[in-house]
């Protein structure tokens, strides 16, 4: 698993915004975990179109993505998605695509539909917190990252992301107290 280092700062001068948030905006996706999954079913029809020639892939989509061909990617990810609607990892996935792309309405929605798939989907709960945090709207991400400490309350990653929502929201007690436990479960997570 790919760990994100921080600089570190201290924490009261984190929420007052003195050393910012040291995630890149258009760069957070990398922060996003992609854990290798296979699908479902391998191969489905694509739409009419030059998309492909043939089936899309689970593989042939997250290839694209892993080789950086991001717009490649949310093509076939939404024609894998069409065809496979019950993949919650292809919903993910064209998130992913999509926030990599620059296109953060897209991630949000398909972030959203991977959650009406799996409401306990942690990766897609994170990623639609990060992407709904640069889109200015920290309220509508709250329930989403408090699901994330509510599935899984040992995620330093969900603690630190609800200190960051907390933060935006001028919530400094409640950001410092969601920052303090990320550090207690990760002493590295500073």
């Amino acid at each position: 698993m790919r760990k994100l280092t921080i600089i570190p700062c201290v924490i009261a001068a984190f929420v007052a915004g003195a050393c910012g948030d040291r995630h890149s905006k258009s760069g957070d996706a990398n922060a996003a975990e992609v854990t290798t999954v296979s699908s479902e079913t391998s191969s489905v029809s694509t739409p009419t179109g030059p998309v492909s020639a043939g089936p899309v892939s689970f593989e042939s989509a997250n290839a694209a993505f892993t080789e950086k061909r991001y717009d490649e990617a949310v093509r076939l990810f939404t024609s894998y998605t069409s065809a496979q609607p019950d993949n919650v990892w292809g919903f993910y996935m064209l998130g992913l695509s999509a926030w990599k792309t620059g296109d953060r309405d897209a991630a949000v929605r398909a972030f959203t539909q991977a959650l009406q798939q799996d409401s306990t989907h942690v990766k897609s709960r994170l990623n639609l917190t990060r992407v709904l945090i640069e889109q200015g709207k920290a309220q509508e991400a709250l329930p989403y990252v408090e699901g994330v400490v509510t599935v899984d309350s040992a995620s330093n990653e969900g603690y630190r992301l609800l200190g960051r929502v907390k933060r935006e929201l001028g919530d400094s007690s409640g950001a410092i107290e969601a920052f303090k436990r990320a550090i207690v479960l990760d002493e590295r997570d500073t």
